[in-house]
């Protein structure tokens, strides 16, 4: 198809208006003939420019009507006008790409409904308004008020308080969170997560049973366990003791070894059923108590630990709010098993108890001025038989799971425990404490 310049095809129309301009001056035509001429000659080019340029806006107009009623598969064909062909050319690439971009889309689409179907737990999506946008199967097999043929608001669908209860604060406070529910007899780990793009929230009930069963198997296997070593642990222990009257130097160092293992299995098994049954146990037993008294019967017990070391303890209690509600018993704990931490690794110096209480919380700093911790070791202390220091482990008496003990009462305070520590210079303990508060 033979293709014109717009601009060529002005300057030809305009040319030959001036040419029939000049003609008709030099023949010596009146003025006002002349001037009717040459308003019907510029109407005339005028009639024909547009009728060139309506045509070819109107191939390009339908064009893009069809693809945009979803025909996508339309292409602007070659048109007789240069710029408005260059037009259609650069509008079919982007067609061209548009379709490209749409066909991956769709095998993405049809690749995350085929994951979405195959995942076992509970998968759906909320928008702005509350109604439920999507679900897969499981959800719709965990709640059978859910008829995905219609758009549902998701307290139509959702019945239980406490599933709704995280929904509405999860509106209210769209950070990512994890949370542990119970419907019915099974037991559930539910997230979430919000668009803000799009102004939805996908949320995920995984069905943690499996996960409650095993956890409840090794806990009574380890209560099972420490329940048939006491013993004869505790019958080696006895025996041990009663040959220490009959036994010569050289026996007395077998026996020693003897006792000094005993004892240490004896106190990881202690650890290791206080462990469970704070896991077991999620109340406490709240009291009002004195601090100045509370931290003098710390040192009070705590003192024979420090015979024969050259290391003192220290305790700064701020007097101002000399009152506090924790349990007692739970609370006396933490500062047996810090201290006795930190005593294992620091050899000389002092290990300092400061605390300053208000009417919101109780802030308690446990520091050192021992070898420290490295910081690889920091994330990971809190965990059970995590040791730092292997080798100096090997002549301590801990059992690896005083701090994870420490951490469980904190938690059931509802308080938080942080480390901070630097090699050669100490460790400090960080315990804040809300007042007032409990599981």
């Amino acid at each position: 198809m033979e293709k014109h310049s717009l601009n060529g095809t002005l300057i030809i129309f305009n040319g030959f208006n001036l040419v029939l301009l000049g003609v008709l001056l030099r023949s010596g035509m009146q003025l006002l003939p002349t001037l009717l001429i040459m308003l019907l000659s510029t109407s005339m080019v005028q009639f024909l420019t547009f009728r060139l340029l309506n045509r070819q806006y109107k191939e390009i107009k339908d064009i893009t009507e069809k693809v945009s009623m979803g025909d996508h598969s339309q292409r602007i064909p070659t048109l007789n006008v240069e710029e408005f062909n260059e037009l259609g050319q650069s509008i079919n690439k982007m067609l061209g790409k548009l379709d490209g971009t749409i066909g991956h889309l769709a095998i993405h689409r049809e690749e995350l409904r085929l994951i979405v179907g195959t995942i076992q737990d509970a998968l759906w999506s909320i928008n702005a308004e509350g109604k439920i946008e999507w679900a897969n199967s499981a959800f719709a097999q965990l709640f059978n008020l859910y008829d995905e043929t219609r758009m549902q608001y998701y307290w139509e669908v959702i019945r239980e308080v406490s599933l709704l209860n995280y929904i509405r604060e999860f509106d209210s406070s769209p950070e990512n969170r994890i949370q542990e529910i119970s419907l019915g007899e099974h037991a559930y780990l539910l997230s979430g997560s919000q668009n803000p793009d799009a102004q939805r929230t996908v949320l995920l009930l995984q069905n943690i049973d499996d996960i409650h069963r095993v956890e409840q198997m090794k806990k009574d296997f380890i209560v099972n366990l420490a329940h048939e070593l006491r013993t004869p642990l505790t019958a080696i222990k006895g025996f041990s003791e009663a040959m220490e009257e009959t036994a010569d130097n050289t026996n007395m160092r077998y026996l020693k070894i003897i006792q000094n293992h005993t004892n240490r299995l004896i106190n990881l098994i202690n650890d290791l059923q206080t462990l469970i049954r704070l896991e077991q146990n999620y109340s406490i037993n709240l009291r009002e108590i004195n601090l100045l008294t509370f931290f003098d019967n710390i040192k009070l017990i705590l003192s024979p630990l420090f015979e024969d070391k050259e290391v003192e303890l220290e305790i700064d209690i701020d007097p101002a709010q000399p009152r506090f509600c924790v349990d007692p018993f739970k609370f006396e704990q933490i500062f047996i098993n810090l201290v006795e931490n930190s005593l294992r690794y620091t050899e000389k110096g002092k290990i300092l108890i400061r605390s300053k209480a208000t009417d919101k919380d109780l802030t308690i700093e446990i520091s050192d001025n021992g070898s420290g911790i490295a910081p690889e070791h920091l994330p990971r202390i809190f965990e059970r038989f995590y040791v730092a220091d292997k080798s100096r482990n090997r002549n301590s008496s801990g059992t690896g799971l005083g701090l994870s003990i420490v951490k469980h009462i904190v938690a059931l305070h509802n308080g938080t425990i942080d480390v901070s520590s630097a090699l050669g210079r100490g460790t400090t303990f960080t315990i804040v404490i809300p007042a007032g508060k409990a599981s």
